[in-house]
């Protein structure tokens, strides 16, 4: 009897450390809401042409882990993500071009409910200009959702907005560099889209602002 009394309480203190994990009360980070949709474009996008660190739920808790043969052969980018991004403009318009930085977040905790990338973008739209921009996107939300569903029997492949609050010390948002987005600031959010085919693909939302007009 004290056997079986000892395996439930042991059972029973994992399942509460689990659920403390998962739903920390403690946890103030949340995600970042949409920006208005009538000032954002949306744009679904895939990045199969990349090297570096796989985006994985197994490259976020071992990130020094190299995978496959698109990792990166320096031991010092081994928690890196790089890749070239199409972003289809529509109407006629040319296609923006972009290049993505990921990096794993030194700061990721499963205490602090944070498993996220630190995320640089260089977008070029041809004849137009570009712009900078740095997010900060947190996969908790995905990690939840996939322990649950290995419970409840339910699809986990859902849309995720991971733009997340970034850790202390990094700042967020879009800044023009070049062409008519000289000057402009903004904001930036990015998704993770239900899976139709394959893998899920990713979405992206920019929003730019001129600057204010002086007044002479």
């Amino acid at each position: 009897m004290r056997w079986l009394i000892g395996l439930l309480g042991l059972v029973l203190g994992m399942l509460a450390g689990t659920a403390m994990v998962l739903f920390n009360p403690l946890t103030t980070r949340g995600q970042l809401g949409p920006v208005a949709g009538n000032l954002v474009p949306d744009k679904a996008y895939r990045m199969d042409d990349y090297r570096g660190m796989s985006p994985d739920l197994r490259s976020l808790f071992r990130g020094a882990a190299r995978t496959g043969d698109r990792a990166l052969s320096a031991p010092a980018l081994a928690k890196l993500r790089i890749g070239i991004v199409v972003l289809p403009a529509g109407d006629g318009r040319p296609a923006a071009l972009a290049v993505k930085v990921s990096t794993l977040s030194e700061q990721n905790s499963l205490w602090r409910a944070q498993l996220g990338t630190l995320d640089y973008w260089n977008i070029f739209w041809p004849g137009e200009g570009s712009v900078f921009a740095s997010g900060y996107s947190n996969y908790w939300p995905l990690v939840q959702d996939r322990f649950l569903a290995m419970f409840s029997g339910d699809d986990a492949e859902t849309s995720h907005a991971l733009s997340a609050l970034p850790p202390a010390g990094h700042l967020t948002g879009v800044n023009g560099a070049t062409g008519r987005y000289a000057g402009f600031i903004g904001e930036i959010r990015e998704g993770l889209l239900t899976a139709t085919s394959g893998d899920p693909g990713w979405q992206l939302s920019l929003k730019a602002s001129p600057p204010p007009v002086g007044s002479r």
